[in-house]
């Protein structure tokens, strides 16, 4: 079915809109310790984006185990201390605001279009990750259960750690995204984070989930 004049021209201002550069945020520097080994995180606007660019610790900093980022900072862990650049430096960050502005509209867009021309072969799964080839159990028993509290942007989550390391992270909108547990550190897609006992439940880079 051919597009009106109107959602096609709609698309047309849309993928220009991609192609417009955003004002790019400027990468800086922070440093993050861990020290006595403990698990330490440090607060940065990242962006997305976290870069190791000088390692001042003796014990090894390896992205994913001793050290990882979110859009709300870096975290260190057994022993790696270290300084990274944060912010503004990803290789896409200089579009960012204009992609997600047209991906909004293209998906709005999308479902008038749809509605218009429908195809009824269902939606797509969801990507899981590879199951975690380092797993075979070893959780310890602090972090084994179901833990509830509210990631980096408020919005309510709820974890299911299991004992062989398979992570279940259930959102507010049903959506149900895969990791995996190992030694102190939570991994969800190319994010990692670390986990330390608090009370009856677990921080998560800092944040609180209870039991």
């Amino acid at each position: 079915m051919a597009l009106s004049p109107a959602p096609r021209a709609a698309l047309l201002a849309l993928a220009a809109l991609v192609s417009l550069p955003a004002p790019a945020l400027a990468s800086y520097t922070i440093s993050c310790e861990s020290r006595g080994y403990r698990y330490q995180y440090c607060s940065a606007r990242t962006d997305g984006y976290a870069r190791l660019v000088n390692q001042t610790s003796s014990a090894p900093c390896v992205r994913g185990r001793s050290w990882g980022s979110d859009n709300g900072g870096v975290w260190v862990n057994n022993g790696c201390s270290a300084q990274f650049e944060v912010g503004g430096g990803g290789s896409g960050s200089d579009n960012r605001g204009a992609a997600v502005a047209a991906g909004v509209g293209l998906a709005i867009l999308g479902a008038i279009i749809a509605n218009q021309d429908r195809d009824d072969n269902g939606g797509y799964p969801p990507p899981y990750p590879p199951p975690y080839a380092g797993g075979g159990g070893g959780v310890p028993g602090w972090a084994v259960g179901r833990f509830t509290g509210t990631d980096y942007r408020g919005q309510r989550q709820t974890l299911q750690i299991n004992p062989d390391g398979d992570v279940y992270v259930y959102g507010r909108n049903g959506n149900v995204d895969r990791g995996w547990f190992s030694g102190s550190t939570l991994t969800i897609g190319s994010t990692a984070m670390g986990v330390q006992p608090s009370g009856g439940g677990i921080l998560v880079n800092g944040r609180y989930f209870g039991r």
